[in-house]
């Protein structure tokens, strides 16, 4: 599971880099081309793509996973629990994590329930970013991965499950600003561009959080 060549030629297909590394769509609208396609997270609620999560107002990372997977996802999982534990105060709730399942028809909404309890994603809600992992029919699975970009040039490579790049794909329809980042990232790396790209105001993509305020105080006194 790793970013190949093919994968990034296709997000670059839709994706074009602005001043400063800054992603902006190539059409007009990127977000209102993502598909509508009906999904259900683990927690066993329906819900609409485009209308539930690329709503004007609220920032999302988007990942492809598969429970089984013994490869990238565990990682990427741990990922994203270091993630929302320190963007949450930041973006509060106005940010979504959404990882959708290339294998839906292994992965029902209780076999997503008992994996999202590995990474702490126990309650609908709690005080930290939602986090919702998602399921649907093979069919619109496949129109969400491609609509968002999650597929590879190569046929050979793109039906494989275990090939899947582990990407994080971010952004918000409020800016309509969108980019694409290798989990393996640091962490660090990953927070700051988020912040740039997914951040709905100002203070989101510059202010300073409690990390970034010990940091600076820390190096004052230096």
């Amino acid at each position: 599971m790793r970013v190949t060549q093919v994968a990034w030629q296709a997000i670059l297909q839709c994706l074009t880099v602005g001043q400063n590394g800054q992603v902006t769509p190539s059409s007009s609208s990127r977000s209102d081309s993502f598909p509508n396609v009906p999904l259900v997270d683990h927690f066993g609620r329906s819900h609409r793509f485009h209308d539930d999560f690329i709503a004007p107002g609220n920032a999302v990372i988007i990942n492809s996973m598969y429970t089984t997977c013994r490869g990238s996802c565990p990682a990427t999982s741990a990922k994203l629990v270091e993630l929302r534990r320190k963007l949450w105060p930041v973006f509060e709730k106005q940010l979504t994590i959404l990882s959708f399942t290339l294998e839906p028809q292994i992965d029902t909404p209780k076999v997503l329930k008992q994996y999202a309890e590995l990474y702490g994603v126990s309650k609908p809600s709690d005080r930290l970013c939602s986090w919702l992992f998602l399921t649907g029919t093979q069919q619109d699975i496949e129109r969400l991965r491609h609509g968002l970009i999650f597929y590879d040039l190569n046929p050979k490579v793109d039906s494989d499950p275990t090939q899947h790049a582990s990407l994080l794909f971010y952004g918000n329809s409020t800016t309509d600003k969108w980019a694409a980042m290798p989990s393996e990232l640091p962490t660090q790396a990953l927070i700051e561009s988020i912040r740039r790209i997914a951040g709905l105001n100002f203070e989101q993509r510059y202010g300073i959080t409690p990390d970034t305020s010990r940091k600076a105080i820390a190096q004052a006194s230096n």
